[in-house]
C-alpha cells in the first residue's frame, strides 16, 4: 500500500522551483490586490489574482510558464486539499445560545437544502439536455456545488477525485464555476441590496448601497493580531512543526483507511475524506492523554491557510482553456439556471424562513453559497454596516453542523463517486428529495418565521 513511484532529487528540485514560481505569483497577486481599488472593494483574494496571472503567463496565452509547470500545479491541488481537510473535525463544536436555537436549526436545514438544490438542478439539466443532446459527462453536474458553495479551494482540490474517476476536465470546469459564482455573488448581491433598500426590505439601510473600500489591509506594528499561540515550548519542538506532525499522522492514517474501506466495503473514498475522519480519531486519542490541550486552532488554521492559498493559485493557473471552450454551451446554461434559483431562494424562501432580519440573513447566505464566506460578509456589511442583526451569529452557530458535510465536506467529496456508481437519474431523485425535505423541515419543526407585511 506504499506508493511505489520513486522521487528523485531532480524531481524534488523541479517541485521546489515550481513552488517558488507560485510564490512569485502570490506575491505579485498580493501587491495588485492591495493597490487596485476595485479589487479591494470586491474582496477579490490575492490567490485568485495570482492564479489568473499564472494562467495568462501559461501555455494557453503568453507561454512564459511551460505546460510542465501548470501540470504540476494541477496535480498539487489534489494533494494540498488533503492537508486542508484533515483538521476540519479536530475543532470543538459549540452551541450555547438557546435564544437563537430555532433560527439556527432553520439555517442548518437551509444550508443542506441549498447544497441539495445545487446538485439536483444540474443533475436534472444533465438528464434532460446535456447528456442526451450534448453528450456531456454525468460528473458535469457536480461542479456547481463544488465551485459555488465550495469555492476555489474545494474546486481545485477535487482534482484527485476527478483523476480517480477518469474525468480530467472536471477540475478546470469546477474552477471556472467557482469564478463565475464569486463574481456573480458580489455583483448580483449588490443589485439585490439596492432593490431591497428601495422596497424597504432592509432594516438598517434606506438608501442606495455602494461597495466601500475597507481600511488598510497591511497591519502596522502595534495593530497586528496574533494568528496562533504556542502550545509546546520551543526548546522541545517548534509549535508549528508539532502541529504539522500531528496533522501528518492523521494524513498517514487516512491513506491506509482509504485502502481498508476499498478492500472490505468495496467503496471508493477520496483521501481527503478519510484523512478528515483520521483527524477526528487523532483528536479523540489526544483527549485521552495529557496532550488533550496541546492543539491550537489558530495554528491549524495557519497551516490550512498556507496550503489553501497555494492550492487556489495553482489550480486557477492550471485551468485548461480548451476544456472551457468545449463545454461553453452547457456551462452557460447550467450557470444561468442556478443563478436564477439562488435569487429565488434568497428573496422568496429566506423571507419566509428567517422572519426579522430576513434580508440580512439571506445576504450572508447568498454571498457564501454563490462565492465564499468573505462574499457573504461583504454583502452583510453593506446592508447591515454595524452588524446589528442576528445574521452573523446565526451563520456562525450553524457552521459547525454543516461545514463537515457541504461546501467541501463529505457530501462534496463523495457525490462524484455516487453519481458514477448509482447513475444520474438515481442521484437526481435522491438530491431532489433531500432538497424538498431540507427546505420544508423548518416549517415542520417550528423554525418558520414568515414576514407578512412585505411583498416579494
Amino acid at each position: 500500500m506504499f506508493p511505489k513511484a520513486s522521487v528523485s532529487g531532480g524531481t524534488l528540485d523541479a517541485l521546489l522551483l515550481y513552488l517558488s514560481i507560485l510564490g512569485i505569483l502570490l506575491a505579485a497577486g498580493t501587491a495588485i490586490r492591495l493597490k487596485v481599488p476595485i479589487l479591494r472593494k470586491y474582496h477579490i483574494p490575492a490567490s485568485l489574482i495570482a492564479g489568473v496571472l499564472g494562467l495568462l503567463l501559461g501555455p494557453y496565452f503568453l507561454k512564459i510558464i511551460p505546460k510542465t509547470v501548470t501540470q504540476c500545479y494541477s496535480a498539487l491541488a489534489g494533494r494540498l486539499i488533503v492537508i486542508i481537510f484533515t483538521p476540519m473535525l479536530m475543532g470543538e463544536a459549540a452551541f450555547k445560545n438557546s435564544k437563537l436555537a430555532k433560527k439556527t436549526l432553520g439555517a442548518i436545514c437551509f444550508s443542506f437544502g441549498a447544497c441539495a438544490v445545487q446538485y439536483a438542478v444540474p443533475l436534472l439539466l444533465s438528464l434532460l439536455i446535456f447528456i442526451p443532446f450534448l453528450h456531456v459527462n454525468p460528473l458535469f453536474s457536480v461542479i456547481v456545488e463544488e465551485g459555488w458553495i465550495g469555492g476555489h479551494g474545494t474546486a481545485g482540490g477535487m482534482a484527485l477525485v476527478f483523476e480517480d474517476l477518469g474525468w480530467a476536465d472536471g477540475q478546470s470546469l469546477a474552477i471556472t464555476s467557482a469564478t463565475v459564482g464569486l463574481l456573480y455573488g458580489v455583483i448580483s448581491g449588490m443589485v439585490l441590496i439596492n432593490i431591497a433598500a428601495a422596497r424597504g426590505w432592509t432594516r438598517f439601510l434606506h438608501s442606495h448601497a455602494q461597495l466601500k473600500e475597507e481600511k488598510a489591509e497591511l497591519f502596522p506594528e502595534g495593530e497586528r493580531k496574533p494568528g496562533s499561540y504556542l502550545t509546546v515550548d520551543n526548546g522541545v519542538i517548534d509549535s508549528m512543526a508539532f502541529h504539522a506532525a500531528v496533522l501528518l499522522i492523521a494524513v498517514f492514517i487516512g491513506w491506509y483507511l482509504r485502502f481498508f474501506i476499498k478492500a472490505f466495503l468495496h467503496i471508493s473514498v477520496s483521501w481527503f475524506i478519510t484523512a478528515m475522519f483520521a483527524g477526528l480519531i487523532v483528536k479523540k486519542i489526544l483527549q485521552m492523554t495529557s496532550w488533550r490541550n496541546s492543539l491550537d486552532k489558530g495554528t491549524m488554521s495557519r497551516i490550512q491557510g498556507f496550503c489553501l492559498e497555494f492550492l487556489v493559485a495553482g489550480a486557477v493557473a492550471s485551468v485548461n482553456i480548451s476544456v472551457i471552450i468545449s463545454y461553453a454551451l452547457p456551462l452557460l446554461i447550467q450557470q444561468c439556471v442556478i443563478m436564477a434559483v439562488m435569487v429565488f431562494l434568497a428573496l422568496w424562501y429566506c423571507r419566509r424562513l428567517y422572519g426579522d432580519y430576513w434580508f440580512e440573513n439571506s445576504m450572508i447566505c447568498y454571498g457564501a453559497y454563490c462565492g465564499v464566506f468573505a462574499t457573504g460578509m461583504l454583502l452583510l456589511k453593506t446592508c447591515d454596516p454595524d452588524l446589528k442583526s442576528d445574521a452573523m451569529e446565526i451563520f456562525a452557530l450553524k457552521a459547525p453542523f454543516t461545514s463537515w458535510a457541504i461546501g467541501g465536506g463529505i457530501i462534496t467529496g463523495m457525490m462524484p463517486y455516487w453519481i458514477a456508481q448509482y447513475g444520474t437519474l438515481n442521484m437526481f431523485l435522491v438530491t431532489g428529495a433531500a432538497a424538498v425535505i431540507a427546505l420544508t423541515l423548518p416549517r415542520i419543526l417550528g423554525c418558520w418565521f414568515p414576514v407578512k407585511q412585505e411583498t416579494v
